[in-house]
């Protein structure tokens, strides 16, 4: 195997021999089958407090500078969305680490959980210097012995002393781990001051974490919207909708129907654009990995996309989708065609909707173009697309336009884009027809 290739595969998956090292660092600490059973029976307390971990867990990354910036929106806001992602992430982890399965699959899920904070990772631009992920291990592990202490002490004191001795061994096996990952890299210190954190806010974020992760899902109102004729997609292509603000990609697949919300798990891309070989969709941002029909990463079996059912009636493809209320607008509660000008730097684009229809808006150097957002060719998303100057490439299978005329740059596409004008005033713009 190509050496580049093995270390993406190590990135999405982990690395082959993760689950003997994971082995030989229990047997070196004394992690015994009895401390195995011990960590299941605790398994309960453990979940009853993880909203209060994650929460705490979070609050703490958000005051340090160092850490804070990669939960940054580019003007400096938190991105309260991501955080809420990366604490259902932290939530599943504890949730499957708690069951007490330790086996390759566990072992290679923990090494990718390591690698995704180095430079080895899927995603190159993100670094968390080893001091940190070393201190976060220490901050769980004193939360839960104080959980433990606190549910068991009373009412089993045998099990508090178990489950305490049996999670501390297992936290230096994950410590080594993850510290594994990173070889000799090192980051230097700038002991930035701290931040001021709204504890309430990550707390709230938490919880709702958990209760996607964990907690049985409420009924929920859905309806069924027309796709296209079953035709139009040919066994083997798909084509990607827009419902309410939500992209959802419509797979036709060897002979069946599969619609998958086109948000990635690990940093909400574009999925649903990327590339499908066998039962595999991987993620054109950064390399994650999931099977089509089931939704499943594949590093992680236990997190899935999204997905909706699709239905067939006179020749027609219609998926379930659930109701939902008006999309959010901005903090300035501006009109589904308005945004802020600063919302768009430059080489940037962003959906917004005209008439219930999504059009994407184009930052070219300062002067601001709009088009419609789906592709003439297969109905892909422009504006979650390569913006190059004034041409932009279709995320799904690479059509370009000029988004100042809308004429085709390079096919497949044959037709050009509609085009609309915006209207500014001051820091507002309005998305029209011409």
């Amino acid at each position: 195997m190509d050496a580049n290739v093995h270390v993406s595969v190590m990135a999405k998956r982990g690395a082959e021999d993760a689950g003997r090292y994971f082995k030989y660092m229990a047997d070196f600490v004394g992690l015994k089958d009895a401390d195995v059973q011990a960590i299941r029976q605790s398994a309960p307390v453990i979940e009853k407090h993880l909203p209060e971990i994650v929460s705490k867990f979070y609050a703490h990354l958000l005051r340090y500078p160092p850490t804070r910036k990669f939960f940054l929106k580019k003007d400096g806001v938190v991105d309260q969305d991501y955080v809420e992602l990366r604490m259902r992430h932290l939530t599943n982890f504890w949730i499957r680490t708690a069951q007490g399965v330790y086996d390759d699959d566990y072992a290679r899920y923990v090494d990718y959980v390591g690698r995704a904070h180095t430079s080895h990772g899927a995603d190159p631009h993100i670094y968390i210097a080893e001091r940190y992920v070393i201190g976060q291990v220490g901050f769980v592990q004193h939360a839960i012995a104080a959980a433990l202490t606190k549910e068991l002490r009373e009412g089993d004191a045998g099990l508090e002393h178990r489950a305490v001795d049996a999670w501390d061994k297992l936290l230096m096996v994950i410590l080594e781990m993850l510290a594994r990952a990173y070889g000799t890299e090192r980051e230097a210190e700038t002991f930035d001051a701290l931040v001021s954190v709204d504890t309430s806010a990550v707390s709230a974020l938490a919880q709702h974490a958990y209760e996607h992760e964990h907690a049985p899902a409420a009924p929920v109102a859905t309806r069924q919207v027309l796709v296209a004729r079953a035709p139009d997609i040919p066994d083997g292509d798909r084509t990607l909708i827009q419902i309410d603000g939500l992209s959802i990609g419509v797979f036709h697949h060897k002979g069946n129907w599969y619609a998958v919300r086109n948000w990635c798990l690990h940093r909400g891309g574009p999925v649903a654009t990327g590339c499908l070989e066998g039962d595999t969709l991987t993620c054109p941002w950064h390399g994650f990995e999931y099977n089509l029909m089931s939704g499943q990463l594949l590093v992680d079996p236990s997190a899935r996309l999204e997905q909706y059912p699709v239905m067939l009636r006179d020749g027609e493809v219609y998926i379930q989708v659930p109701v939902t209320t008006a999309p959010v607008q901005s903090k300035t509660d501006l009109p589904a065609n308005e945004f802020l000008v600063s919302d768009i730097p430059p080489g940037k684009s962003k959906a917004v909707q005209v008439d219930g229809e999504s059009v994407a808006v184009f930052n070219v150097e300062g002067t601001l173009f709009v088009t419609q957002d789906e592709c003439t060719h297969a109905g892909g998303p422009l504006s979650e697309g390569d913006l190059v100057e004034c041409t932009i490439t279709c995320p799904l299978h690479g059509s370009q336009f000029d988004v100042g005329t809308g004429n085709v740059v390079r096919g497949p596409a044959k037709k050009p884009l509609t085009r609309y004008r915006v209207a500014l005033d001051g820091e507002r713009a309005r998305v029209e027809r011409l």
